[in-house]
């Protein structure tokens, strides 16, 4: 049994995956097409089912011909699905009826760009590009640069701090650089800590925006 993970709220692109099956691979191979989806609004699911009888090799084969991005999921067994709704496709028809982009008798919620073009309430709350760098020492962050990224933020700016733009385990090379070359302007904070040779980063960070300053049209101030 193949069990394929699907996007629940992108499910009518996956039309073309389970009508492939069913034009490709007769009934007595494979031998069940179907989906199985969690409505649950807290763990929405939404999975296709592939029951084989027979040697898979020919599948195999089709599926790396055809669909190589398809994502598998491991040790989940048809005995694992029987509390969710379940649909054994039979032809085409039954599959377009049931991947729709509305709600209906297999996914009781809708698909999510038709619910955001039909409530742009439930739209996801979007987050602002960053464009303005802001440099600094980290011995300057609590008097200095916080109180000014807060007015900026109140103001509507879109600013690039590192307190919020460089997670655990990420590369501090490759988010500055990413920083910088997504900013209009950079905010440089020129104090002594600033030029302590102790630190590095902000040395490095003022001399990189500086040469994509002159390859644009970037501010510093």
């Amino acid at each position: 049994m193949y069990l394929f993970e699907c996007e629940y709220g992108s499910r009518i692109k996956e039309r073309e995956f389970v009508k492939g099956v069913l034009n490709n691979f007769d009934k007595d191979y494979a031998t069940m097409v179907g989906a199985v989806v969690n409505n649950n609004p807290y763990c929405l699911e939404f999975s296709i089912i592939v029951n084989l009888q027979g040697n898979p090799v020919i599948f195999e084969k089709w599926l790396r011909e055809n669909y190589p991005e398809k994502m598998r999921r491991h040790n989940v067994f048809l005995e694992n699905t029987f509390s969710f709704n379940m649909l054994t496709f039979i032809d085409e028809a039954m599959v377009d009826s049931a991947f729709c982009d509305e709600s209906g008798f297999l996914f009781h919620w809708p698909e999510r760009e038709y619910l955001e073009s039909k409530h742009p309430q439930y739209k996801s709350m979007k987050k602002n590009e960053s464009k303005v760098f802001i440099s600094h020492s980290s011995k300057d962050k609590e008097f200095i640069v916080n109180p000014l990224n807060a007015y900026l933020q109140a103001e509507s700016i879109g600013t690039w701090l590192d307190s919020y733009e460089i997670d655990y385990g990420d590369s501090i090379y490759i988010k500055v650089n990413e920083g910088i070359e997504n900013a209009n302007v950079g905010i440089f904070i020129l104090t002594d800590n600033f030029f302590d040779s102790s630190s590095g980063w902000p040395i490095n960070e003022f001399s990189s925006f500086f040469m994509e300053m002159m390859k644009s049209k970037k501010r510093s101030l």
